[in-house]
């Protein structure tokens, strides 16, 4: 079964409203439970349910703001992130049933200014699937020494996208999440419209929706009534963690879970907000070669335990959010939180895990190779325990016992936390059956599959060979990035370890080196680049979210 195939009767069910079954009553000592760790000396989040479109339970859990003692409550207004997509997303198809744009028009044909900036064109759909392969100017603003704590503008994120134009792929062959696609977009809607983005929402969303605490915020010294504070663990509690950045679409919007609860009361029965968009939001998108991928315009589209699941996470600086709706149940969720960290996609499955029941599967239908009945107990878990780096996508993931889940194995990816289950002695997959891992005969490697997709990879296991003097001192010296006109120092410490220095790194910026001329910090893979002599002259910048990028010696 390809990719593609699996995705179309998860569409179909999409576009259904089932009738309304009679309803369990909902167990709010179990609700409660998921949000036991917030209290009322710590950060935390408000919650709302919805069961077929109508609010069944609303609730607020730890304070909005430290300092007073404010508690979090259901009309707390909060920065819901990259949740602020889909509102971008639906601005382009409103002015598409407007006549104004097609989502098929080029760029360029509504930006002129960037007409010469990529070296292919790319086309409104594309920026909305993360299909373009755009460099995410979040980061290269980073990379250019901007601070969450700076003021930057549209003039600063422009400034970045072209210092950096070479794209990931060409446009439609791959998918790559980017923050890029979606200011670009909201650009276009500003510039079609005639309007800011919030005048537009406002008029055709926000205000028709009853949706009365909601905006987009470009200015970072506006007073927002109840807004929450956001904050990050600090050496001694919790420190403030909030943003100056003034750029729309990509995030920006301030809402409560009262106002995304009418939101998805929307999705469940559009009354305002014509049907076919409300379908196109939640129609998976496809690559040029018309294989599907898991993301429509703004929402991620997939299953959740055999269940079908539209949804999607926030997070910006301190806040974090996630809207998701079951269809089939008719079950909305809208989360918004004030601490870095906290993850809503975790506490967004663990309450459906509460909520749905009986409707759940161990695990999704095998598919194309995947295993669908495991059994744990012929896998050597302790073998596999460990960190291993995954150049494919600059990153590195873990292998550990499960945080949540005593006598369960995890796989880690930042953030993220997923079960696995054993496959045989050193083979497992996540229980979705999407990921499948298998440790190679000398434990060095592990290759990473996945089925559906048809792709393949291996990653290097990480602690095998202690990198020596020689190898640290190599990375020592001053290194640049002419177009970003970024200037970063590798210094070696006193007890042997590396630390990167720059404007707008934190102090302790670590690097652990890996091995093989290669280092790795919390958000990147460096890989040293020598001369023929075997002396450092650059080195190249990995992330997913970018193309790599070299940094000059000197």
């Amino acid at each position: 079964m390809t990719f593609a195939r699996t995705l179309l009767p998860l569409a179909a069910a999409l576009a259904l409203c089932p009738a309304h079954a009679a309803e369990p009553a909902l167990d709010s000592a179990r609700i409660d439970a998921v949000f036991s760790a917030f209290t009322d000396s710590t950060p935390g989040c408000a919650l709302n349910i919805n069961r077929h479109g109508r609010s069944v339970y609303a609730k607020g859990y730890g304070l909005a703001d430290l300092n007073h003692g404010v508690p979090i409550r259901p009309d707390t207004v909060f920065d819901i992130g990259s949740t602020s997509k889909q509102f971008t997303a639906l601005s382009l198809l409103l002015l598409e049933q407007d006549g104004k744009l097609k989502l098929d028009d080029r760029l360029d044909q509504h930006l002129p200014e960037l007409a010469t900036t990529f070296a292919h064109p790319i086309t409104l759909r594309q920026l909305l699937n993360h299909t373009a392969g755009l460099s995410d100017y979040n980061i290269l603003l980073s990379l250019a020494g901007h601070g969450e704590a700076d003021v930057t503008g549209n003039e600063e994120a422009l400034k970045v996208i072209r210092a950096v134009p070479e794209l990931m792929f060409k446009p439609g062959t791959q998918q790559a999440y980017s923050n890029t696609g979606y200011f670009l977009a909201a650009l276009v809607a500003e510039r079609v419209s005639g309007q800011s983005l919030d005048a537009f929402l406002q008029a055709r969303v926000f205000k028709p929706l009853g949706m009365k605490d909601s905006h987009v915020r470009t200015d970072h010294t506006q007073v927002v009534a109840r807004r929450a504070s956001a904050y990050a663990p600090g050496e001694t509690g919790f420190a403030i963690a909030m943003s100056n950045w003034n750029q729309a679409g990509d995030g920006a919007i301030q809402s409560t879970v009262q106002d995304l609860a009418r939101w998805d009361a929307e999705l469940a029965s559009p009354k305002v907000i014509a049907p076919a968009l409300i379908k196109a939001l939640r129609t998976p998108g496809q690559l040029a070669d018309g294989k599907a991928i898991p993301y429509g315009l703004g929402q991620s589209v997939d299953s959740y335990k055999g269940v079908a699941r539209v949804h999607h996470s926030g997070a910006w600086a301190g806040y974090r959010a996630l809207t998701a709706h079951y269809p089939e149940q008719g079950l909305g969720l809208a989360l918004t939180c004030n601490g870095a960290q906290i993850n809503p996609d975790q506490l967004g499955t663990r309450l459906a895990d509460v909520l749905l029941g009986p409707a759940l599967t161990s695990s999704t239908p095998a598919a194309s190779g995947a295993v669908s009945a495991p059994v744990a107990a012929a896998t050597d878990f302790k073998a596999l325990e460990g960190r291993y780096l995954d150049m494919a996508q600059a990153r590195v993931i873990r292998i550990e016992p499960h945080p949540q889940q005593p006598g369960q194995w995890a796989l880690v990816t930042g953030p993220g936390v997923t079960q696995l289950v054993g496959l045989g002695a050193r083979e497992v997959q996540t229980v979705s059956g999407l990921t499948r891992l298998s440790l190679s005969t000398d434990g060095r490697e592990m290759e990473l599959r996945r089925p559906r997709e048809g792709s393949r990879s291996v990653l290097k296991r990480l602690g095998q060979n202690p990198p020596d003097a020689a190898q640290r001192q190599a990375w020592v010296g001053a290194y640049r990035h002419p177009g970003l006109g970024t200037a970063w120092t590798v210094e070696a410490t006193a007890d042997g370890k590396l630390r990167l220095k720059g404007r707008g790194l934190p102090p302790d910026n670590e690097l652990e080196l890996v091995g093989d001329d290669l280092a790795l910090n919390d958000a990147f893979v460096l890989q040293l680049q020598r001369d023929a002599k075997g002396r450092p002259q650059a080195f190249v910048l990995r992330n997913a979210r970018l193309p790599e990028l070299r940094f000059e010696r000197g």
